[in-house]
C-alpha cells in the first residue's frame, strides 16, 4: 500500500470529525435537519482550516442513501465515491486552473444534466476568486437561477475578491484560524495512531508553528515522524523544523528575570552556533513575555491561555512571582524596539543582545554612557571641572603634542576664572555680556580651531538663562549648526567661552527666524574663511581656507600649520 500523508489520511469524514469551526458545523448541520439548504454557500478563510474538507462532508450528507442527514452512513456507494474523490455527482474544480469564461460556458452545460445516481449534483469550486470577471459574470445567471439539482460550494482564502453580485446570491461562512489546544489534541490522536513517541511540549511546538492552519500542522508532524522514528529516539526535531521549544523559552525567561546575563547570552550563542533562526527565537520570546504579563496582571486571563503547555504555564507562575509588572513592561519593550531594529541593522543578534543587556544593567550603580555624556557636557554638575579650559581642551578635544596649541593660545591675559559659588542671575543679565566679548571669544577661537570659529561665526548671543547661554543660528545656516553642536565641539567652545567670561557658562543651539544674518563679529583670520576663493589664491591659501579641510580639521579637533617662507 503506498503511503498517504497525515493531512490525506486523517482528513475528517464526518461533522463530528472536524476540528474548530463550530460555527459553520452548527449551521449546515441544522439546514440538513430542517431542510432549508441553500443553492449556494460561500466558504471564506485562511488556507489549511478544512473549507473544502467540510464542503465534501456536507455534499457527503447531502446525496447519502439514507439521507440527507447530518450523519452520513459512510457505506453507501455514494458516501465511499465521495470519500475516494471519484464521485460523478460531486465535481471539484480548481479556481485558479480553470478561471476563464470557456470553463464556465462548459460548467453551464453541464449544470443542465441530472446526477448520475445522488441525490444532487454539486460544483465545489475552491480558489474562486482567481476567476476572471468575464467568468464570474457568465456564471451569474446560473447561480441566480439554478436547477433544483444543483448545489454551489465556493471556497477562497480572499472573499473580498469575489464579486459582490455573486456575494450577494451565496449563504457566506467565515473560517477561522484554528487555536493551538484544538490543533494539538488532534495531532495526539494523529500520534497515538502511529505510535509516535513524541513529548507534549514538542506537539504544542507544531501547533504554534502551524499558526493556526490544522493542515499546516499536520505536515509539520508528518515531516518529523522518519526522525522520531530512527532508533526509537527524538533527534532534535526542533531545529529540524526551525522551532524554538518552550524548554528553551522557559530557560530564557527565567535568565532575564534573574537578570542572569551570561546564562541569557550564552543561549543565545548556543541558538546562533545550532543553525536556529534568532529572529523567529525572538518573536517566540516576545510571545512568551506576554504570557508572564498575563500571569502578573490576571491570572484568570493567564490559566485561559490554550497556546503553552501546563507545563509552561506551571513555570511561568512562578517566576511572575519574582518580578514586578513594570519590570515586565520594560522586557517587553526592549524586545519589541531590538525587534525593529533588527529590520534596520539587517541583524537580530546585536540588538537582542544590547536589549537583554541594558535590562540587566538598569539597576547597577555604575553611570550609564549616556549620562556620563550629559555630565560632561555641564560644567555646574562637576566641581572638580573648575578649570573647564585646561581640562577640556587639553585633554579630551585634541593632542597638545601632533598640534602644537600653546598655553599662551588661551591664556594670553592669564586670567584665573572664580571659583567662589555665584548666585543665579536673571533672565538675560549674561547675555549683554557674551555680546560685548563675543569678538574675544570668536579670535581666541580662531587661534585654537580656525574651522570651528568660521562655523561658529554665522551665529550670535541670543539669550541666557542663569549660566545658560543660548546661541542662535539663522534656519537657514543649520548646517553650521549640526557642526558646533558635536559634543567634543561643544565641549571645546564652552570652555573657551567660560575662560574669556572668568566664570563656568553653559551654551545651547537653536534655530531661530529672529536672526538673518551671521555674525558680524569676526576676527579678520575669520573673515578671511568665510570669503569666496578667488582665482588669484595661491594653491597654500586655498587648501587652508577649504571647506572640506575644515570639517576635518573640526573632526580631529587639529589646526594646520604652514611652513613660512
Amino acid at each position: 500500500m503506498s503511503y498517504l500523508a497525515f493531512a490525506l489520511k486523517y482528513r475528517p469524514r464526518n461533522f463530528e470529525e472536524v476540528v474548530g469551526q463550530h460555527h459553520v458545523v452548527t449551521s449546515l448541520r441544522n439546514a440538513i435537519a430542517k431542510e432549508r439548504v441553500h443553492h449556494a454557500y460561500l466558504f471564506g478563510g485562511p488556507r489549511g482550516v478544512g473549507k473544502t474538507s467540510l464542503a465534501r462532508i456536507f455534499a457527503k450528507s447531502l446525496n447519502c442513501f439514507e439521507g440527507p442527514t447530518i450523519h452520513p452512513c459512510q457505506k453507501c456507494p455514494s458516501c465511499q465515491e465521495i470519500s475516494r474523490g471519484t464521485s460523478l455527482d460531486i465535481i471539484e474544480i480548481d479556481g485558479a486552473s480553470n478561471r476563464g469564461i470557456d470553463e464556465v460556458r462548459a460548467l453551464r452545460e453541464s449544470v443542465k444534466l441530472s446526477p448520475a445516481q445522488g441525490r444532487y449534483k454539486i460544483y465545489i469550486i475552491d480558489e474562486v476568486h482567481m476567476l476572471t470577471q468575464e467568468a464570474f459574470n457568465a456564471l451569474l445567471k446560473t447561480l441566480e437561477e439554478p436547477p433544483l439539482h444543483v448545489k454551489f460550494i465556493f471556497a477562497t482564502t480572499n472573499p473580498q475578491r469575489v464579486l459582490p453580485t455573486i456575494l450577494s446570491r451565496c449563504q457566506k461562512f467565515q473560517f477561522n484560524l484554528l487555536p493551538v489546544e484544538n490543533i494539538v489534541q488532534k495531532l495526539k490522536k494523529i500520534v497515538s495512531s502511529e505510535n509516535l513517541p513524541i513529548e507534549e511540549s514538542l506537539l504544542y511546538a507544531i501547533g504554534r508553528a502551524a499558526g493556526g492552519s490544522i493542515r499546516d500542522a499536520e505536515s509539520l508532524l508528518d515531516q518529523i515522524s522518519p526522525v522520531v522514528l530512527q532508533d526509537g529516539q527524538v533527534a532534535d526535531t526542533l531545529s529540524f523544523l526551525g522551532i524554538i521549544d518552550e524548554v528553551t523559552l522557559n530557560d530564557a525567561l527565567k535568565y532575564i528575570v534573574e537578570k542572569d546575563l551570561t546564562s541569557i547570552l550564552d543561549l543565545i550563542d548556543a541558538i546562533v552556533k545550532g543553525g536556529k533562526d534568532v529572529g523567529v527565537f525572538l518573536v517566540s520570546l516576545i510571545e512568551h513575555s506576554r504570557s508572564l504579563l498575563l500571569a502578573k496582571v490576571s491570572i484568570k486571563g493567564f490559566r485561559e491561555i490554550i497556546d503553552i503547555s501546563p507545563q509552561t504555564k506551571d513555570s511561568i507562575l512562578k517566576l511572575s512571582d519574582l518580578i514586578p509588572t513594570s519590570e515586565v513592561l520594560r522586557v517587553i519593550d526592549l524586545l519589541i524596539e531590538a525587534r525593529w531594529l533588527s529590520h534596520k541593522l539587517n541583524t537580530v543578534r546585536i540588538p537582542l543582545e544590547l536589549a537583554l543587556i541594558k535590562f540587566a544593567y538598569q539597576d547597577k550603580k555604575e553611570i550609564p554612557i549616556e549620562k556620563r555624556g550629559e555630565e560632561n557636557k555641564s560644567f555646574g554638575s562637576q566641581k572638580d571641572s573648575v578649570h573647564p579650559p585646561k581640562h577640556a581642551i587639553d585633554e579630551d578635544n585634541f593632542d597638545m603634542e601632533d598640534f602644537e596649541l600653546e598655553k599662551e593660545d588661551f591664556d594670553e591675559e592669564n586670567i584665573d576664572i572664580d571659583e567662589t559659588e555665584e548666585k543665579p542671575q536673571s533672565d538675560n543679565a549674561l547675555l549683554a555680556e557674551v555680546q560685548a566679548k563675543w569678538e574675544e571669544i570668536l579670535a581666541g577661537m580662531q587661534k585654537a580651531r580656525a574651522a570651528l570659529a568660521s562655523h561658529l561665526s554665522f551665529s550670535q548671543p541670543f539669550s541666557s538663562q542663569g549660566n545658560l547661554v543660548t546661541i542662535a543660528f539663522a534656519n537657514k545656516e543649520a548646517f553650521h549648526k549640526e557642526i558646533v553642536e558635536n559634543s567634543k565641539n561643544l565641549e571645546f567652545i564652552e570652555s573657551i567661552i567660560s575662560h574669556v567670561m572668568n566664570r563656568k557658562v553653559g551654551i545651547k543651539f537653536i534655530l531661530t527666524d529672529d536672526i538673518t544674518t551671521p555674525s558680524s563679529i569676526n576676527t579678520e583670520e575669520n573673515k578671511k574663511s568665510l570669503e569666496p576663493k578667488g582665482k588669484e589664491d595661491n594653491a597654500e591659501n586655498s587648501e587652508q581656507h577649504n571647506e572640506f579641510i575644515n570639517q576635518l580639521l573640526d573632526k580631529f579637533g587639529g589646526r594646520l600649520h604652514t611652513d613660512e617662507t
